[in-house]
């Protein structure tokens, strides 16, 4: 019988409506100029508003920008926003920024961004939502626990690499399960192209992994 996690980790449905009211709010103010048109997937220059006439966009390196309304996932397709319980984020060196409904689309996005229309520049930062307090947080500082199975996490996509701020709460995690131990908490310096296929895999043009083996434990814990 498959271990299930204690309330403990199901505390995220009312953040829900939380995220959805303040993606809402804040969605008329994301638009781009009218000095660069944006592509069919309104990614123009400066479509996230990540930065003024005056090249003035520190700020947006080092923190995530709200959801915009409507904007798909640059993976799966789906609009991002929907889901706040788990969505993220990053933005590369030029300021091009992507949208995420999970961080598992954002594994299969980091580790072959050529894949998915991104830019040749270098990822600058990077956002995804802790799985206990539903809040995004910085994903280069973050922890993550590969989880292999659909059935061990209520969330989008089926499987995602499950993001915690502290690697107290991965830990606590892991031991929720038999399936799993400390090898199987990662950083960002974890994700490459073949975690990004074992999670999205149909999503590459490629003719790789089908993002369904439940059986191929992929596990990239650097010792």
């Amino acid at each position: 019988m498959v271990n299930q996690p204690t309330p403990a980790y199901r505390r995220r449905a009312l953040l829900s409506s939380i995220g959805v009211g303040a993606t809402a709010s804040f969605a008329g103010c994301l638009g781009g100029d009218d000095s660069e048109p944006d592509d069919e997937n309104g990614n123009g220059d400066d479509a996230n508003g990540d930065a003024d006439e005056n090249g003035d966009d520190d700020a947006e390196f080092e923190q995530a920008a709200d959801f915009p309304d409507e904007r798909e996932c640059a993976v799966c397709s789906m609009v991002a926003g929907e889901y706040p319980d788990w969505n993220a984020q990053l933005i590369h060196e030029d300021g091009h920024r992507e949208y995420f409904c999970s961080s598992g689309c954002l594994a299969a996005y980091y580790g072959a961004p050529e894949e998915f229309g991104g830019p040749d520049s270098e990822i600058e930062g990077v956002w995804v939502t802790d799985y206990e307090t539903g809040e995004l947080i910085d994903g280069t500082e973050a922890y993550f626990v590969e989880v292999t199975a659909e059935d061990h996490v209520d969330d989008i996509m089926m499987r995602n690499p499950t993001p915690f701020a502290d690697r107290e709460d991965a830990e606590a995690f892991v031991d929720e399960f038999e399936e799993y131990d400390d090898d199987d908490i990662i950083t960002l310096e974890s994700f490459d192209r073949e975690l990004g296929e074992f999670y999205r895999g149909r999503f590459f043009d490629d003719d790789g992994d089908d993002g369904h083996d439940n059986g191929h434990n992929h596990s990239l814990h650097a010792a």
